[in-house]
């Protein structure tokens, strides 16, 4: 059951539970919500509270991301999301993150980057790092590496591309024949794993003409997908296209196959 906010009004609350999955969402950063040794001056995490008003969209957008999923995937996967005005690391904003079956998101409500697709896509991306740890046997990341270029290396992590500004996520025709969507794709397997995870969940028409265009970005979206599809039976490549057009996608409910 997905519960229905009126998204003109403000939600008081520093949390709420989705009732159809029992994932909690935090709105407010209160205590030590990172790994502690985030908090040593290198790293020097800090978090803002988003602000009531901008509450609702939040869940709003969250219950079309978990219409996505079936309800055992995310009861199992996911225990809770902290959304947040900002986070920073390093003295750098970071759209999100996530620890053990914990996702961080930023929504900044002034910033006008922060639309509806961005925020769902972020959610996606960090929940895709999630399932990998869950299922590690079900990717071999020795043979995603194996459809890139012999000579390409990946970078120094997703942290170090961000610190880097060498981050985007703006796909990038440029790279699509390497196998790779964006600059950021290129930081480690994980994120090229994330970027894909990300457009297969929110991408939109686009994304699958991408795909059929170009081999090794094909190779890759088939390798996601059968991840995913080992995780629950009904995550086809069907699948994946109807929900890039879904608006709103019907919910997928339902035990693991």
């Amino acid at each position: 059951m997905v519960v229905l906010i009126l998204l003109g009004s403000t939600f008081p609350l520093d949390s709420y539970v989705d009732e159809r999955t029992d994932t909690e969402i935090i709105f407010t950063p209160d205590g030590r919500i990172f790994p502690s040794h985030w908090y040593h001056p290198k790293i020097n995490a800090t978090a803002v509270p988003l602000a009531p008003v901008e509450r609702n969209r939040f869940i709003h957008i969250i219950n079309r991301a978990f219409a996505k999923y079936p309800d055992q995937v995310l009861r199992e996967h996911l225990d809770r999301i902290y959304a947040l005005k900002y986070m920073k690391f390093y003295g750098i904003p970071f759209g999100g993150t996530n620890v053990g079956n914990t996702v961080f998101i930023s929504d900044d409500e002034s910033n006008p980057s922060f639309t509806d697709s961005y925020i769902e896509g972020v959610f996606h991306h960090e929940f895709s790092s999630v399932l990998k740890r869950s299922f590690p046997a079900f990717l071999n990341s020795n043979v995603w590496e194996a459809v890139n270029e012999p000579t390409f290396t990946y970078g120094n992590g997703g942290v170090y591309a961000i610190r880097t500004g060498e981050a985007s996520l703006a796909l990038n025709p440029e790279l699509y024949p390497s196998g790779f969507l964006t600059q950021y794709s290129q930081a480690s397997v994980e994120e090229d794993i994330n970027v894909f995870a990300q457009n297969l969940f929110s991408g939109e028409k686009s994304f699958w003409e991408i795909v059929e265009r170009n081999p090794k970005i094909r190779r890759k979206a088939q390798l996601l997908i059968a991840f995913y599809q080992k995780i629950d039976s009904r995550f086809t490549e069907s699948y994946f296209r109807r929900i890039s057009h879904a608006n709103p996608p019907k919910i997928m409910a339902g035990n693991r196959n």
